[in-house]
């Protein structure tokens, strides 16, 4: 029969020679771990550094995949030399991972944010992104036709109805009564039509216009402080 009565024995030995083990080699899983920290530390401070820069507009969402389309990356990627050095899918999708476009839709805020290697290329980015994005909100085509006609039209209605309401101020000067009355409602509702009328043209006049620099509450920034590496 096999005598079990020395095991308790062996796995105090073994509990002993583990903490020994571990006392011995204390100095290395301290120092070992420290040195490691120590050197990539000093090896980040020769990494490529990343900045940042941000700018804010007012705009949508719609702004926001402006800026994300072909029409916009794909200059800004020939300018940058990207197009020398790879596809332009591929030039295409590297200036995307640069650059960031989020809309807060309570404040109806875009940010726009672009990295590079450099402050001042940071900065350019942004700016280049915004004139390019600026430029393709303006209508092209038959969409740029069909708004310079309803901006005719808006023009048109409200002369016609100026016109119709100077009319109506000569014959109030004679109305009488229930007449004057009457003559006081339909001028009313004329400078009511040219109001709307106004307010029409206004509207189409931006929509012609497109984005410009009017609407950045932030321009670019010129980052003091790099965000990659991180220490």
């Amino acid at each position: 029969m096999t005598d079990i009565s020395h095991y308790p024995e062996e796995d105090e030995i073994s509990l002993l020679d583990l903490l020994q083990t571990l006392v011995e080699n204390l100095r290395l899983l301290v120092i070992g771990p420290l040195v490691v920290g120590v050197l990539a530390l000093g090896g980040a401070s020769f990494w490529p550094k990343t900045y940042e820069s941000t700018a804010v507009l007012t705009a949508d969402q719609t702004t926001a995949s402006i800026m994300q389309s072909a029409a916009v990356l794909d200059p800004i990627a020939v300018s940058l030399g990207y197009n020398t050095e790879m596809t332009v899918d591929e030039a295409r999708l590297k200036l995307k991972g640069q650059i960031k476009a989020s809309v807060n839709a309570k404040d109806k805020m875009l940010t726009l944010t672009a990295q590079a290697s450099t402050p001042q290329a940071a900065q350019a980015l942004v700016q280049a992104m915004l004139t390019q994005t600026f430029l393709q909100t303006r209508p092209r085509g038959s969409e740029k036709l069909r708004l310079e006609k309803q901006l005719g039209q808006a023009l048109t209605r409200e002369k016609e109805a100026r016109e119709a309401a100077e009319r109506m101020t000569t014959k109030l000067d004679k109305a009488t009564g229930e007449q004057s009355l009457s003559v006081a409602q339909g001028y009313a509702q004329l400078m009511g039509v040219v109001k709307e009328a106004q307010n029409t043209q206004i509207e189409l006049e931006r929509q012609l216009q497109g984005l410009d620099v009017s609407v950045l509450v932030q321009e670019a920034t010129l980052p003091s402080k790099h965000v990659a590496p991180k220490r």
